[in-house]
């Protein structure tokens, strides 16, 4: 595995710091990550390592099982074939032999009759749902076989035996991040597309920092228990070029606040739903 920062799209990109750790888990969480952070840089699943979203989804397939069953793996993809898949690839190319089985018996309980798919995909998930449990008569079984089979552990000795990986210091990832994206051609198009779609809450900050000048990096939580001039109140909490930041909703207006003094930044009107 080279040290340099590689240029291609199609190769996995390791932390040196995940690579170097006892724990498994930690290098199938860092491209995990990775993976997250270029989806949210705009990169299409075409433009990221076909091996990074194999190792992907085989992690996201185990934390799904290990959450809510085989039935919530089929319900959160919506039985997506290119997940479905990139999950038949990974257990294959990992050598998890009696996952890869197992997974296809779910498979053809999933496929077998497609009209109950249909019905419990456009269905709630919880309560009584008959078919929610036959799609997880697999899911005893997964638990028993991952505890012979450990799917964390043969992930992460697949992901480091990736011809051509990239491994980067941790220091570093974030300009490996920026790279790729600004490599993008249309990026500036895609963003007005991905801003056209986003929820109102998204836009009203976004418009904020363009008001103050800053370069929106992350939203990064909610807080549904802050206090704005004496009354409780939902708080938006976001990264930008220039620091920590939060936002609220208060007579009418959409206002920015310094996160650590409580500063106010700038405001500007708060549109309604659909006003936006």
């Amino acid at each position: 595995m080279s040290a340099a920062i590689l240029s291609a799209s199609d190769v996995v990109v390791l932390s040196a710091e995940s690579v170097q750790s006892k724990d498994d888990d930690d290098v199938v969480q860092f491209n995990v990550s990775f993976v997250n952070e270029l989806l949210r840089q705009l990169l299409r699943m075409s433009e990221i390592s076909h091996d990074a979203l194999t190792s992907y989804y085989v992690d996201y397939y185990l934390a799904q099982v290990e959450n809510g069953g085989f039935a919530q793996f089929v319900y959160n993809t919506n039985w997506n074939a290119r997940i479905v898949m990139l999950v038949k690839e990974g257990l294959a190319a990992m050598r998890a032999k009696r996952h890869l089985a197992l997974f296809e018996k779910g498979e053809w309980l999933v496929s077998n009759e497609p009209s109950k798919l249909r019905r419990f995909l456009s269905g709630e998930f919880f309560g009584v749902n008959p078919e929610r449990d036959r799609f997880d008569a697999i899911t005893n079984q997964f638990y028993a076989l991952n505890k012979r089979e450990n799917l964390t552990k043969l992930n992460a000795a697949w992901l480091k035996s990736r011809p051509g990986s990239c491994v980067v210091p941790m220091e570093n990832i974030r300009q490996e991040i920026q790279r790729r994206a600004s490599a993008i051609a249309d990026r500036p198009a895609r963003q007005a597309e991905a801003l056209a779609k986003a929820p109102r809450i998204t836009k009203l900050i976004h418009a904020l920092c363009e008001e103050a000048g800053h370069k929106l990096d992350r939203i990064t939580m909610g807080d549904p228990r802050h206090e704005h001039e004496g009354r409780r109140c939902m708080a938006w909490h976001f990264l930008t070029d220039k620091g920590q930041h939060y936002m609220v909703e208060s007579g009418g207006k959409a206002i920015m606040f310094e996160d650590e003094r409580h500063e106010r930044v700038t405001e500007i009107p708060a549109k309604p739903a659909g006003a936006i």
